[in-house]
């Protein structure tokens, strides 16, 4: 047996005994970051909508992802891209504001993340087909 084979030996013997005495602890303490995708990325936008400037970026700087992992995971998902998921969120706070608060269409507008209430408007018709003045009509 030549040196290069009982290097090959000592290392293969090394890598097996790593992979199974130390991969089973590994995928269970990974495994709560990615078990929950979704919850989890719901939750932190959750706790920034009202944050304007909050987006992508601050997205996946919190769930410790690139960009590219992230919006990856967001199609294969729920088929949107991280902005798409963001204002998904955002909207449907809002809608739920205007349902069940008096405040302004203005003031929803900000609450929510939106600087500009026209822009605000207009994104709330795209998604869901009437304006957020229709909405208000609805819940009375």
């Amino acid at each position: 047996m030549n040196l290069n084979h009982r290097r090959f030996c000592v290392w293969f013997g090394f890598a097996f005994s790593l992979l199974f005495t130390h991969k089973i602890n590994k995928v269970h303490t990974m495994k709560p970051l990615y078990d929950d995708f979704l919850t989890v990325t719901r939750g932190i936008v959750e706790a920034h909508y009202d944050d304007e400037s909050f987006g992508c970026p601050e997205l996946c700087e919190a769930l410790q992802m690139s960009r590219s992992h992230v919006h990856r995971k967001l199609v294969a998902e729920v088929n949107m891209s991280c902005s798409e998921f963001i204002q998904q969120i955002r909207l449907e706070k809002a809608r739920e504001l205007l349902l069940n608060t008096n405040e302004s269409i203005h003031e929803i507008a900000y609450k929510v993340g939106y600087s500009d209430a026209n822009y605000f408007s207009r994104s709330f018709s795209k998604i869901y087909g009437y304006p957020p003045s229709q909405c208000r009509q609805m819940s009375a």
